[in-house]
């Protein structure tokens, strides 16, 4: 049973992101996602997102020739510098959650109503396991 449920929490998952128009990246929208808790390093980013420090580099020159992000001075070290999300790039994350609910509640209409009481009986399953998925994974 718990092999079907991942299955399809997965499945869901997949629909959830082709359903929703896309702006930027996956990978660029997780990493703004990760700078939404606070400012990390480069080496940081590339670690949490799974990629390497210069492909992480470049995302970021990217991410900030398009004003989503910018370089600060790291307080704890004057030689390092942080990424910072700009008002720009918090815009961009809640506007892209904004248009992902917009669609899933749209396709929420129009299923019958024992399908949305089943889905609602099951969020605080759901709120369990992604309590922690705002805080910053080390």
């Amino acid at each position: 049973m718990d092999e079907e449920i991942a299955e399809g929490l997965q499945r869901l998952a997949r629909w959830a992101v082709h359903i929703t128009p896309k702006q930027i990246s996956m990978t660029a929208l997780g990493t703004l996602s990760m700078l939404s808790a606070g400012p990390l390093r480069v080496s940081a980013l590339a670690e949490r997102e799974g990629t390497t420090q210069p492909g992480m580099t470049a995302l970021v020159n990217r991410l900030a020739a398009s004003g989503y992000v910018r370089r600060i001075a790291d307080p704890t070290d004057g030689r390092a510098t942080l990424v910072q999300l700009t008002a720009a790039g918090e815009r961009t994350l809640a506007d892209r959650r904004a248009t992902r609910a917009s669609a899933l509640r749209d396709h929420l209409q129009a299923l019958p109503p024992e399908h949305r009481q089943a889905l609602a009986a099951a969020l605080p399953a759901i709120d369990y396991l992604t309590s922690g998925l705002d805080k910053p994974r080390d």
